[in-house]
């Protein structure tokens, strides 16, 4: 999952929402500097990427995504889940808008806590700026995110394409969040940390 499902995932607690977040940017399995909420939402960030990365509709999509993503296939995936989920926002979350969700994450207190991780913080304007969460539904949005994931990679991988892929088989790929996200629903809802 990328970003956006992972704060959906944790929207019932800002700490927990800011924790999941941050998973990614968080090493090791020291969590005691890290506020306890926070804390239960990197654990919560790492079991939906284990559940995510091996759960059979995921590695359906990898499997066609790799002849262009190479080893980045996953990641492909992670951002496309992302682009479903904004497309169909209010069939998940009815009482708050993307956009009211998305301005709320980016306001949250914690991006200067002394226990934010230093990407996290670096990423921070960025992701405000540009509006990340909301950007994930448009196709310029996403454009941007997999021309920028490319240029990191230092073109490994021709990722940037990326949107051309998920058009050229748009139903299918839809198909597959539909059938997969509610199952990670499930098992975000009954997952013991």
């Amino acid at each position: 999952m990328n970003y956006l499902a992972h704060i959906y995932l944790s929207r019932h607690d800002d700490e927990e929402m800011f924790g999941n977040f941050i998973g990614d940017f968080v090493k090791g399995r020291d969590f005691n500097y890290l506020p306890k909420k926070v804390a239960r939402g990197v654990q919560l960030h790492r079991r939906i990427d284990e559940f995510t990365d091996h759960h059979h509709v995921t590695q359906k999509m990898k499997v066609k995504l790799q002849p262009m993503a190479g080893r980045y296939a996953l990641v492909v995936v992670d951002i496309f889940y992302d682009h479903f989920l904004a497309k169909k926002w209010n069939h998940f979350h009815k009482n708050v808008g993307l956009q009211d969700f998305a301005n709320h994450f980016y306001d949250l207190p914690y991006w200067q806590s002394s226990w934010t991780p230093d990407k996290a913080m670096n990423i921070y304007p960025f992701l405000k700026q540009y509006d990340w969460l909301n950007a994930y539904q448009h196709d310029e949005g996403l454009t941007k995110v997999f021309g920028g994931m490319e240029r990191r990679i230092n073109f490994r991988s021709p990722i940037g394409n990326a949107v051309n892929w998920l058009k050229k088989d748009y139903f299918y790929y839809e198909e597959c969040f539909e059938d997969f996200f509610p199952q990670l629903i499930d098992f975000t809802s009954n997952v013991k940390l």
